[in-house]
């Protein structure tokens, strides 16, 4: 790996020493080059050091993270998050595809992050992504966004506007509200787990849909989901009751 300067921001000290172990074993041509201990802290040292990386804690005793973000218009940095086991924030990151290495971090974990932060060329990418992350942190879960990729484009979508997805092997086709298609190569898998608790259902092993552009489910031939698009999708017998419960609890 290249060298790239680092700034620690976590308010837990012996996180703090660790981490500078870790890097000096795994990463030596990494420089750590200052410390914080907090939000307000993490500001002043980060505009002070200009960093090319900094390797962030979520919660700590004067705000987050994010709020830390948030106070940056435009980011010249680069940022990897270090949290605790926090259900909320990992799904933070993975819909804004943040990197993050979890507490107590694991070596191959750190030197993955910092490999990915060291190729990412594009700072375009990292500032759609963190501005989301940031604006997703403020909004009550029905507005929030996913970053989605393609080959060649970056796609910053409204959950809400999602109409459905199917599995395509190794990938997953997004059909948006707007007649858009996207084809994203993460298994719909994936997305099912991530989509938990967004009103999401996993119709059929390769139909996960959004029940806010359900229209209605005809019984004839088996059964069949129609969607306010206009598609038609088959629903798995063992799916059935349980795609009735949800749509009871939509209403």
């Amino acid at each position: 790996m290249n060298s790239m300067r680092i700034v620690l921001v976590d308010d837990d000290s012996i996180i703090r020493e660790n981490l500078k172990t870790l890097l000096s074993i795994y990463a030596p041509n990494m420089q750590v080059i200052a410390e914080a201990d907090g939000v307000k802290a993490g500001v002043a040292c980060i505009r002070e050091h200009k960093p090319d990386l900094v390797l962030l804690d979520v919660e700590m005793k004067d705000g987050t993270g994010f709020d830390l973000l948030a106070f940056y218009g435009q980011l010249d940095f680069k940022v990897i998050f270090v949290t605790g086991h926090d259900a909320y924030a990992i799904r933070a990151f993975k819909i804004s595809a943040i990197d993050y290495v979890l507490k107590p971090v694991d070596p191959d974990d750190l030197v993955s992050a910092l490999k990915k932060a060291e190729g990412m060329a594009e700072e375009s990418e990292q500032q759609i992504k963190v501005a989301n992350l940031v604006q997703n942190n403020r909004e009550d879960i029905s507005n929030q966004k996913i970053i989605l990729k393609d080959a060649d484009t970056v796609y910053l979508v409204a959950v809400k506007d999602i109409v459905r997805c199917a599995s395509e092997t190794n990938y997953t086709r997004f059909f948006l509200t707007n007649g858009r298609i996207l084809m994203v190569s993460k298994t719909l898998k994936e997305f099912d787990t991530l989509f938990e608790g967004q009103h999401f259902f996993r119709a059929h092993q390769s139909h996960l849909i959004n029940l806010h552009h359900f229209d209605r489910f005809e019984k004839k031939d088996g059964g069949t989901i129609f969607m306010k698009d206009g598609s038609a999708l088959p629903v798995a017998v063992r799916k059935k009751d349980s795609l009735f419960t949800a749509l009871e609890r939509l209403n």
